[in-house]
């Protein structure tokens, strides 16, 4: 069995590799599986290949998650101003683990939050993602190996929900236009395990669990 990884990519990737598994996430966001190689290397093996290890797609998907959670997953918070903060997985030149978000309910043993996570994939192994309305989630990350990057204030200030996926919306559009291997500019909601696009952050055209939210941390 080779030790499968799971890559989040843009359909552009995918056509780059038309050999190989791959599904559509979300609009603008794929899932290859892909396979770890000696020296931290990754590879994109043909369908026909992963065919011969008997799993069918649903569980070589499963697998390749499953190797993705199992790397070393380092998780960074940026607070840009009060009330305002948010989680970063992975980055720029680090391990390609960005899938790990996810599988956060299963890595946490419960939901991250009431109301899923909000996430953005700007860029190959980056992501950014909130839980709204959790409470002390950066301890539930710690075992995970936390680290602070850039912070001005403690995450335990009350969040404002607005401010902060308006900081998320931004952050995703320049990360997107600057980072290599660019993803996705999109926030997505990841909620009840399917992603949808939140392509307007007016309270109007938000789900109505995160427009509440916004709301009551308004």
């Amino acid at each position: 069995m080779p030790a499968l990884r799971a890559l989040l990519v843009d359909p552009s990737e995918c056509a780059r590799h038309p050999g190989a598994l791959v599904r559509e996430l979300a609009p603008g966001l794929c899932e290859l599986v892909a396979s770890a190689v000696s020296g931290g290397q990754i590879e994109i093996p043909d369908r026909r290949e992963l065919a011969a290890t008997g799993l069918g797609p649903a569980g070589l998907f499963h697998r390749a998650r499953l190797g993705t959670c199992n790397e070393r997953l380092e998780f960074a918070l940026a607070a840009p101003s009060e009330g305002v903060h948010a989680y970063m997985l992975g980055g720029p030149g680090r391990p390609d683990t960005a899938a790990a978000v996810l599988e956060l309910e299963a890595l946490l043993g419960q939901p991250p939050g009431p109301v899923g996570t909000v996430v953005a994939f700007p860029a190959r192994g980056t992501a950014l993602f909130i839980a709204p309305g959790a409470r002390r989630l950066r301890r539930s990350l710690v075992a995970w190996g936390l680290r602070q990057f850039w912070c001005a204030e403690p995450e335990a200030a009350p969040q404002c929900l607005g401010d902060t996926l308006r900081f998320m919306a931004g952050w995703a559009r320049d990360a997107y236009r600057t980072l290599p291997g660019p993803v996705s500019p999109l926030l997505y909601w990841h909620h009840q395990g399917k992603l949808s696009v939140l392509g307007d952050l007016g309270l109007s055209h938000l789900p109505r669990e995160l427009a509440r939210l916004v709301l009551a941390t308004a």
